[in-house]
């Protein structure tokens, strides 16, 4: 593998890193968007594209000059994610690729996250890919089990409505947290008791690896309404006990919801790893309980750390450097983003069946 410049601007973060040739993190800068888009609540397209526009080439060239040597390839998310923040990205690292006659790569943005727990924000080389691995990708935008099977990957479930994130951030958002809400709930649910609220935990007959957040959303929106407690959580005083409980019973619903699947996935493919990654990924129920279940049944459990679980450039270096060093290349010149799953680089899906990222 080579030293990589990483690009990523799939929604609302602007993030670049270089990554050298055994998958050490040179440099990792980020330019957060939250204080531009929490006003309204959640992301604004057109404000996140105009937001990586400005901070993109400086981002860039705080990089070049940081970096250990020079760059030697360019890897950049191309979907899926918000089009005209892909559009930022994918752009500036075509004409940065082809101005300096450098090999050029498309990453899934989801590839990005499924080896993000392979990687060290401290300068530790990258651990190599176990031959197979159960990983859980959640997030804003994505609820997803895959199987990583010797360079393959699989999903083998999803989330049919909402995405985990994007439910914490809608009671969040009821409960006058502010955005992004995961970390404020994440906070409350410490000093809550779990078995206050009574919530739905929906299962799917048809699909047991798939999951639905949209219910148990509306259920928790539903008590908080009822109980009087909209903008209960917004002001510096302390938090009232039926919010931290309310934080906590929520909390706990849907972690139950993204771990329910493993332990018969984990009979079904004998993996030698589980992981997960992606926003989710750094709560802290969620990290103490697939902690605590590879203790139980003997299985390795690996979590990114939670530098690495927002989206992030270092990530995209390291899945680019992977896909090179497999014989991936992409032509700069025709190069273009794609804002939806449809997008298929070589290995990640088939559009014509449910296998696939």
């Amino acid at each position: 593998m080579i030293r990589t410049l990483g690009i990523e601007t799939s929604c609302d973060e602007s993030a670049v890193a270089v990554v050298d040739g055994d998958g050490r993190v040179e440099v990792s800068l980020l330019s957060s968007q939250i204080a531009a888009h929490a006003p309204y609540g959640g992301v604004v397209p057109e404000l996140a594209s105009r937001e990586h526009l400005k901070a993109l080439p400086y981002l860039v060239d705080q990089a070049l000059e940081a970096a250990c040597g020079p760059v030697e390839m360019v890897a950049v998310t191309a979907g899926p994610g918000l089009i005209g923040a892909l559009l930022v990205g994918v752009r500036f690292a075509a004409a940065f690729a082809w101005g300096r006659n450098l090999p050029l790569v498309a990453v899934d943005h989801l590839e990005g996250h499924l080896v993000s727990s392979l990687l060290s924000p401290d300068g530790g080389a990258a651990r190599a890919e176990p031959d197979r691995v159960l990983a859980l990708v959640a997030s804003g935008g994505h609820s997803s089990w895959y199987l990583m099977d010797h360079g393959c990957r699989v999903r083998l479930g999803r989330t049919r409505d909402d995405a985990a994130g994007e439910s914490f951030d809608k009671v969040a958002q009821v409960l006058g947290l502010g955005y992004p809400g995961g970390p404020a709930i994440d906070a409350l649910a410490r000093h809550g008791d779990s078995s206050k609220v009574p919530l739905p935990r929906p299962r799917l007959k048809d699909a047991p690896f798939d999951f639905s957040f949209s219910g148990l959303k509306s259920a928790a929106v539903r008590w908080i309404r009822e109980q009087g407690l909209v903008d209960a959580g917004a002001g510096d005083g302390e938090p009232t006990a039926p919010v931290c409980d309310l934080a906590a019973s929520f909390e706990a619903a849907v972690v139950e919801q993204l771990l329910s699947p493993l332990p018969e996935l984990a009979a079904t493919y004998r993996p030698h790893l589980v992981t997960a990654s992606g926003g989710v990924a750094a709560n802290s129920l969620l990290r103490r309980a697939l902690s605590e279940w590879g203790d139980e049944h003997s299985v390795e459990t690996l979590l990114p750390a939670c530098s690495l679980t927002t989206d992030n450039a270092v990530m995209i270096a390291h899945a680019g450097q992977i896909a090179h060093r497999g014989g991936r290349s992409d032509d700069p010149r025709r190069l273009d983003a794609r804002a939806r799953e449809a997008w298929q680089p070589p290995g990640m899906r088939r559009e014509t069946s449910g296998a696939g990222v």
